[in-house]
């Protein structure tokens, strides 16, 4: 016999931006449901670099960096009240990266990223080949020059999904282990959450929160979001190198708090594979240890996988339809998702109860489809 209960909102997928707004809901006085198909921080969440970011990415330079900047903000004030110990430490710190240069053109374009970015208040300059290797020894010969941003910050992007979820549970927040098949629509507006099986919760509102999965729910508007897979791979290296990010040719490399050194990422469309490949493997081995010929030692304790939801323009869609009444969507944030998180949440938040806007660019209206 299927089951049939109710909640004041239902939130679909329990990744870094799923828990956030399921907390942040709670916080301002409903009693989600969080309904889950595989676990909390099963997919993008739990194998995500953990970087956050503001002076690189889609919409940088532009409309999207104040808006990163915000969020890097929420993140450091969301550390601050939560002081999470021990194994649930999701150790946000503090990163400086380097870029590097080999030749006069590619020294010329770090340099014009370095005025830009020193434009918009970032701690960015440009170091010669003597500072460089003082900082990085391992880097081959042969750079020239290299840019020095000391702007971003990383997390344990598992930890702090799992975190996320913790707190969402103290605040009265329900989690499901279910797949949800259909959005049931009655009048133009969410009636309630069908999961494959056949139970049901009655609910006026469902946050799409689910990654590229997005449309294969039944009843919801069908989004251009497609997966993009990212693989990274987790290094045993010994030394106490590599503390900087250190990137060149599209490939970036650090040591991350437990001495693993993280090398990635390569991406590719492939669908909805999320498979460890042996060619994203070899590819990211090859273009690491051609600046850091010392990896070539390194033992290689893990690669992983993921599938980063990518809207087609690059930018998040967060908001309500125009299409269903009380349906949310909470995704598209491709490298971003970690680190939007808790601001995309609180934009959710603030419109579903107190009916605060939330900046158009993010809104899903300008997509024909929804």
């Amino acid at each position: 016999m299927n089951s049939h209960q109710t909640a004041d909102a239902v939130v679909i997928g329990a990744g870094a931006v799923g828990c956030a707004a399921a907390l942040l809901l709670a916080r301002r006085g409903l009693k989600p449901l969080v309904i889950e198909r595989d676990g909390i921080a099963f997919n993008a969440s739990a194998y995500a670099w953990g970087g956050l970011s503001a002076h690189f990415g889609s919409g940088v330079p532009g409309p999207m960096t104040d808006h990163y900047r915000e969020a890097i903000s929420r993140h450091i004030d969301l550390y601050e009240e939560l002081k999470p110990q021990g194994d649930h430490d999701w150790q946000l710190q503090r990163v400086t990266s380097l870029s590097l240069a080999d030749n006069e053109k590619s020294a010329n374009r770090l340099a014009a990223d370095v005025d830009w970015m020193r434009s918009e208040g970032f701690e960015a300059e440009m170091i010669g080949s003597d500072e460089l290797y003082g900082l990085e020894p391992a880097i081959r010969g042969g750079f020239l020059a290299a840019s020095i941003v000391n702007a971003g910050w990383e997390l344990d992007s598992l930890t702090f999904t799992v975190s996320l979820a913790n707190e969402a549970e103290r605040q009265g927040v329900h989690f499901l282990v279910g797949q949800v098949a259909e959005v049931d629509i009655v009048g133009g507006a969410i009636n309630s959450v069908v999961l494959k099986g056949g139970d049901r919760v009655d609910t006026p509102v469902a946050v799409a929160a689910t990654g590229p999965w997005v449309s294969n729910i039944r009843g919801i508007p069908r989004l251009p979001i497609k997966p993009i897979k990212g693989e990274i791979l987790r290094l045993e290296h010994v030394g106490d190198d590599l503390r900087n990010r250190v990137g060149f040719n599209g490939f970036n490399v650090g040591r991350k708090p437990d001495c693993t050194v993280w090398a990635g990422t390569y991406e590719w469309d492939r669908g909805f594979d999320r498979n460890v490949t042996e060619e994203g493997r070899q590819h990211i081995w090859n273009g690491v240890t051609d600046y850091l010929p010392t990896l070539s030692h390194a033992r290689m304790v893990k690669t992983t996988a993921c599938l980063r939801p990518v809207a087609r323009d690059g930018i998040p869609i967060v908001g309500g339809s125009s299409a269903i009444d009380g349906l949310y969507y909470a995704n598209g944030a491709g490298k971003k998702g970690i680190l939007l998180a808790p601001l995309m949440a609180e934009w959710l938040s603030s419109n579903i109860v107190d009916g605060d806007d939330i900046p158009p660019i993010f809104s899903p209206d300008r997509f024909e489809a929804v």
